[in-house]
């Protein structure tokens, strides 16, 4: 089995436009929109109301169409990060990093060892993917 595919990075990287809806806070919603052909939806933890309760269930609408989820979190926090993650987000957006530690420190919650410290999990995700972690730490 395959990991599963991040359209909006996939996008990005080939120079293109990519589509992204935000302000979606319902696994409905993101169903609403899911035929229109939006390549990712953004999630919003910091101001809005997106919360770790119903992230599970937001993404797993996000992975039903094919579109990827963005989450942005409230705080430079590795446990929020890789919490965030191992509920299905595929891309986390930051706020407030000004410096090259609090950058590191992203990318330590985001990436397993031996890269970073994101802690060793199952979750939806990983489950067929015989390289799963290997692959995550490259996507």
């Amino acid at each position: 089995m395959e990991l599963r595919p991040n359209r909006v990075k996939r996008k990005l990287a080939a120079g293109e436009n990519a589509i992204v809806i935000s302000g979606l806070v319902h696994p409905d919603a993101i169903d609403a929109f899911g035929p229109i052909g939006a390549d990712g939806i953004w999630l919003e933890g910091e101001h809005g109301g997106v919360d770790a309760a119903e992230l599970g269930n937001l993404t797993r609408a996000c992975d039903i169409w094919g579109m990827t989820s963005v989450v942005r979190v409230n705080a430079n926090d590795q446990g929020l990060i890789y919490r965030t993650l191992d509920r299905g987000a595929q891309g986390i957006v930051m706020p407030h990093v000004n410096t090259r530690s609090q950058a590191q420190n992203v990318v330590a919650g985001g990436k397993f060892p031996p890269i970073g410290k994101r802690g060793y999990f199952p979750s939806r995700q990983s489950y067929g993917v015989s390289d799963y972690y290997e692959r995550a730490n490259n996507e």
